[in-house]
């Protein structure tokens, strides 16, 4: 999970993130490390400002390819998208 401080994660926010999340979701996250990578940076380019937050509360975006997210954020206004992402991950369902 150090790839994780590179992104602008603290140890803290790290080490909630393995208090939440079982091992075998943390392991197939890391063997996703290119796309959770990919994610973060397309999330962090679009906007998004809490990141950490958001992947506490779905880690499962991070599963998807950032161009599979970039096609359900292109059917929402932006600034709406940013200001209810940072404040409600639930929204993400209603997306999909």
């Amino acid at each position: 999970m150090e790839f994780l401080k590179n992104k602008g994660f603290s140890d803290e926010q790290i080490n909630l993130l393995l208090s939440v999340y079982d091992k075998e979701i943390i392991e197939t996250f890391l063997l996703n490390k290119d796309n959770v990578v990919e994610v973060i940076d397309y999330l962090k380019e679009y906007g998004i400002k809490d990141i950490p937050k958001l992947m506490i509360e779905r880690i499962d975006i991070f599963y998807l390819p950032y161009k599979v997210i970039d096609e359900l954020f292109s059917h929402y206004e932006k600034d709406s998208v940013i200001a209810t992402l940072d404040y409600d991950a639930s929204i993400f369902d209603e997306m999909i």
